[in-house]
């Protein structure tokens, strides 16, 4: 298992890494999904792990800000069926 030392920094690096990624489409799309995973880098479970929070920092920040969340919710959804099915 590969081990992260520092979390925060890594939470960085791939908010980075998603924030520079082509956006999320409107509707769910697991093969999308997938190469956006390997676009950005995470390939593990704490590198999942850390991308949840990320999105649930960003879905809040979405909301309080009267943003539309939905392409986020689609993929946090995904991620977190992902993580609990296929880990």
């Amino acid at each position: 298992m590969f081990h992260v030392a520092d979390w925060s920094q890594r939470k960085l690096e791939i908010a980075d890494a998603f924030r520079q990624a082509a956006p999320l489409p409107a509707e769910a799309d697991p093969e999308f999904y997938k190469a956006f995973l390997l676009q950005i880098g995470v390939s593990n479970n704490q590198d999942m792990m850390l991308l949840i929070s990320f999105m649930n920092d960003v879905i809040m920040a979405a909301r309080r800000e009267e943003r539309p969340a939905t392409p986020l919710e689609s993929f946090l959804d995904w991620l977190r069926y992902k993580q609990t099915h296929e880990e």
